[in-house]
């Protein structure tokens, strides 16, 4: 009976640094992809003039991110635990980092296009994907203040984005639009494949 006081009353563990080194390289590629979407948004008129291309067509820049972004969402659970949620959120931030280079690198808005489809493919599972890895590291004790800590950074995204995007267009040009996103996801691709940080990548639903 003492026992079970003891750790009814027993405070929670605390946050050690290794998780919260694993939030943060979560938080940075899910926010990244946050931010990616408002940032683009902003840029539709400069895109059309730069692509010689109807306004009405370069909307597809941002309605193909997001439809190829919403269609693998519905997969997180099944790359999860057929392949582990580490190497899942790693090979999707990989894509994502793929796919913001290639649209940097657009000759036409076709090309853009079908590149905003890699690079929404690959931001679809990072935000699913890092709750699962973080309620897997925390536990239940720690999941509700990780939770926390981890959505703070996306509130931001949307107020951040067009005036990023604002900033870009004017001092550069719109390829850095899509480029900007690169140094953050690569540090966290080479992140994720660090032993230190040691993402877990038990299959969902097994011990």
């Amino acid at each position: 009976m003492t026992d079970t006081t003891s750790r009814a009353t027993a405070p929670p563990p605390g946050l050690d640094r290794r998780l919260l080194t694993v939030a943060g390289v979560l938080t940075l590629g899910a926010f990244t992809a946050l931010l990616d979407g408002t940032v683009v948004g902003v840029a539709t008129h400069t895109l059309a003039r730069a692509l010689s291309a109807d306004l009405a067509a370069t909307q597809w820049v941002t309605t193909a991110y997001l439809l190829a972004l919403a269609a693998v969402i519905p997969a997180t659970g099944w790359a999860a635990q057929r392949f582990g949620a580490g190497t899942a959120w790693t090979v999707s931030l990989a894509v994502f980092l793929a796919g913001s280079i290639l649209c940097g690198s657009a000759w036409s808005l076709g090309s853009l296009v079908a590149f905003r489809v890699v690079q929404g493919a690959g931001a679809g599972m990072l935000f699913p994907l890092s709750r699962i890895i973080i309620a897997e590291l925390a536990g239940r004790d720690r999941l509700g203040r990780m939770m926390a800590l981890m959505a703070v950074p996306a509130v931001f995204a949307p107020v951040l984005g067009p005036v990023v995007g604002g900033v870009l267009l004017e001092t550069l040009s719109w390829r850095w639009v899509f480029l900007v996103n690169v140094p953050f996801v690569a540090a966290g691709v080479v992140l994720c494949l660090l032993p230190a940080l040691f993402l877990p990548s038990s299959k969902a639903g097994t011990s």
